[in-house]
């Protein structure tokens, strides 16, 4: 089942129309055991009284989908729906729906930070046609933010660059990442994070693919590399470790659903075909 971006100011949900309405920062969902669904309308529509806008986002499948921003005291899930974070719903949502609701908090995001002008202060319009907001004193148009960060796998003989971040939300490894600095390619991005962080210079920067990562507003665009000279000396005050690891001794890695992990297994394929 596939999403297709649609715009339309007009629209209102129907019954069948899939909801993703967010209360600081978490989604209104049907909750299982083991995994989650997105709510209709019809389900939930008693929760969303308060609800200042429809946001319709397009279909998934043939289903009209909607974000919602629920603000204000924290509505009352009707029986068999709760609220949950994004991240701690990676494996019970499918991935298509998960994709749909990092869409609908971004634009949430979005709806909410720029009903203002940044620039002279004037309450901002919604743009036919296009996911914007306009100032019809000034003229600036505000747009969804998407910030770009780069994530990088490291390889040298063997053996992968992996690190603790004291940020991380469990006790796990990764690759190396960090936002883009104005002015500087990707490529030079990749370059400097590694730098900067472990003191390791690097080479042979490839694409290796990208992924939306909805925290709040990021594209993790991931790239492999291979060490050129230097050790390890952990720089950056967030890194608690680094390390080079082999396929038989790797540490707790992140979830399936990262892009972090895609870069590992791809790695692990290489190895294994390598003998």
């Amino acid at each position: 089942m596939s999403f297709t971006a649609e715009i339309d100011l007009e629209a209102n949900p129907s019954p069948q129309a899939l909801v993703f309405a967010f209360h600081e920062g978490k989604l209104l969902i049907r909750r299982g055991a083991d995994r989650a669904d997105p709510a209709t309308f019809g389900e939930v529509a008693s929760a969303l009284s308060d609800a200042q806008a429809h946001i319709y986002l397009g279909r998934l499948g043939e289903l009209p989908c909607f974000a919602i921003p629920l603000v204000g005291s924290e509505p009352v899930p009707p029986p068999g729906f709760a609220l949950a974070g994004l991240r701690e719903l990676f494996g019970h949502l499918e991935e298509p729906v998960h994709g749909v609701a990092g869409r609908a908090f971004q634009a949430i995001e979005w709806y909410l930070n720029h009903a203002f002008c940044g620039r002279c202060g004037t309450a901002t319009d919604l743009v036919a046609g296009e996911r914007a907001r306009g100032c019809p004193a000034c003229g600036a148009t505000y747009f969804p933010r998407i910030n770009p960060a780069v994530i990088m796998l490291v390889e040298r003989e063997g053996t992968i660059l992996l690190a603790r971040n004291r940020l991380f939300r469990g006790p796990f490894y990764s690759c190396l990442a960090g936002f883009v600095e104005p002015g500087e390619s990707l490529e030079e991005a990749v370059a400097r994070e590694v730098l900067e962080e472990t003191g390791v210079a690097i080479e042979r920067i490839a694409y290796f693919g990208s992924q939306p990562w909805p925290f709040p507003s990021q594209l993790m665009v991931g790239f492999t590399a291979h060490h050129r000279s230097g050790e390890i000396r952990v720089q950056d005050s967030e890194i608690l470790d680094a390390g080079w690891f082999g396929r038989d001794d790797l540490p707790e890695l992140p979830g399936r659903f990262s892009l972090a992990r895609r870069l590992v297994e791809a790695f692990l394929t290489r190895a294994a075909d390598a003998g």
